[in-house]
């Protein structure tokens, strides 16, 4: 159905990504297919909360999440061909951006159930699925 699926992941929920994995999985086919997940992080969009990060911590931090993701990555089963990404920046800016660089077919991301929050502050999902230039697949983690 799709031969290049991006994941955008949040490294702190583990089963959210490997739930991710099994619905990339399904929806991965033809020659060499390919599952692109991408971490951004978006420590530095309000610098002045964080004054105790610096290059190095930062460098630190983007090291510990590939790692974690070539980790999750190499779950995969046999003939799907996984790559991490890592980026800084706002969530929704950065998915579309490598959405479009790598020319994915589809998007597989995790969204919460809407509330009355998302009233006044649209969700990253939301603006995927309005700005992508490909299908986008929301799976809920509620």
């Amino acid at each position: 159905m799709f031969n290049k699926v991006l994941l955008p992941v949040d490294l702190s929920h583990e089963d959210h990504i490997r739930e991710l994995m099994r619905v990339a999985v399904k929806m991965a086919e033809g020659e060499s297919p390919e599952v692109h997940m991408l971490y951004v992080d978006q420590s530095l969009i309000h610098s002045a909360g964080y004054p105790h990060l610096n290059e190095q911590s930062i460098a630190d931090h983007h090291r510990d999440a590939k790692h974690t993701m070539d980790r999750l990555l190499a779950e995969l089963p046999e003939g799907l061909i996984g790559f991490s990404h890592c980026c800084e920046g706002t969530a929704h800016d950065q998915i579309l951006e490598t959405a479009q660089a790598l020319a994915v077919n589809v998007i597989v991301m995790m969204a919460r159930k809407p509330g009355i929050r998302s009233y006044f502050i649209g969700s990253n999902a939301e603006r995927v699925v309005r700005h992508a230039g490909c299908s986008v697949v929301i799976v809920r983690n509620d």
